[in-house]
């Protein structure tokens, strides 16, 4: 499989997000690590902030261990308006992101930021299946 340049992976902690984690690692040769933090108005924001903070560079810092040329880069907003502004600022070929589904045999739902991104952004999004266990490179190629 042939590796992007640079990658903005959008992450919440969840486990969709580290799976789509796992997938942009293997796909991109720089990645930008991304989580925006979705404020209020009240004084517990500033605690939120620094969750979020202490949460992205615990995460960033577990990945470069491994592997080398991973940033993060932490926002707070609109979360699917942010992760395209920050692909935009950092050059990237493409947004990826996990999406929370609904199984087989139902109808799938992508989470709302992942529908947004799909929508809306301004460069390609990968959205990741919050099932994929593996990503097998001959079979994701067939497929494709």
């Amino acid at each position: 499989m042939e590796t992007l340049r640079h990658v903005v992976c959008g992450t919440d902690f969840s486990q969709p997000a580290e799976q789509a984690l796992e997938l942009a690692l293997e796909l991109a040769s720089l990645l930008t690590v991304v989580h925006v933090c979705e404020l209020g108005s009240d004084e517990l924001d500033d605690r939120r902030l620094k969750e979020c903070s202490e949460a992205l560079e615990g995460l960033v810092a577990r990945v470069q261990r491994s592997r080398g040329g991973v940033t993060g880069v932490l926002r707070h907003g609109n979360p699917w308006e942010k992760l395209d502004n920050v692909a935009a600022e950092v050059g990237a070929g493409l947004i990826v992101v996990g999406r929370h589904g609904a199984g087989r045999g139902r109808r799938v739902e992508m989470g709302s930021v992942a529908d947004q991104l799909v929508r809306f952004s301004s460069r390609p999004v990968l959205t990741v299946p919050h099932d994929l266990t593996r990503l097998d490179s001959e079979a994701f190629e067939r497929r494709s």
